[in-house]
């Protein structure tokens, strides 16, 4: 499957992304990151002083050059990415009664039937967020009025937590 590693959370999160049905998202994460180690890789080749190597001093902080360029290209990149990812919006999993967005972390709105013994006291779609936000936060009967509901709570979310000035 894959010749490098990326590394464990980006694997754990490219796997995630697999599953669900969201394979370019998932193959996109795994070639930035790796893109992302070749870039710090070359970066600590750095020499501590250029005088340290003497004839090479040159070649040394040109090399160094392009890697501090290519790691700022790889975040600026990163963070298109995250911003196409968030205009997105509510993307329909492989289940028909789950969505998935990304708003500085994944969020679901999955369709639940009434159930009080696990919690859910209506039938209707509800929210989970990151950690530290919502945990099966009922929104609405009906999906549309379910993801305007859920995007409100995101975002009344982001501003109490100060995510939403970036």
């Amino acid at each position: 499957m894959n010749d490098r590693s990326v590394g464990v959370e980006i694997e754990a999160t490219a796997k995630w992304l697999e599953q669900r049905g969201i394979h370019g998202a998932a193959s996109l994460l795994r070639r930035v990151a790796r893109q992302r180690d070749d870039a710090v890789r070359q970066l600590g080749l750095r020499p501590h002083s250029p005088a340290s190597i003497p004839g090479g001093a040159e070649r040394a902080v040109a090399r160094d050059l392009d890697a501090a360029a290519e790691a700022a290209v790889l975040r600026t990149d990163l963070a298109r990415f995250q911003a196409l990812a968030e205009r997105a919006g509510w993307v329909s999993d492989t289940d028909g009664k789950r969505l998935w967005r990304w708003r500085d972390g994944w969020w679901e709105l999955s369709y639940r039937r009434r159930n009080p013994k696990d919690g859910y006291h209506d039938t209707g779609w509800y929210l989970w967020g990151p950690l530290g936000s919502y945990d099966g936060e009922w929104a609405h009967r009906n999906k549309g009025p379910a993801k305007t509901e859920a995007d409100r709570l995101i975002t009344k979310h982001r501003t109490t937590t100060g995510e939403g000035s970036r």
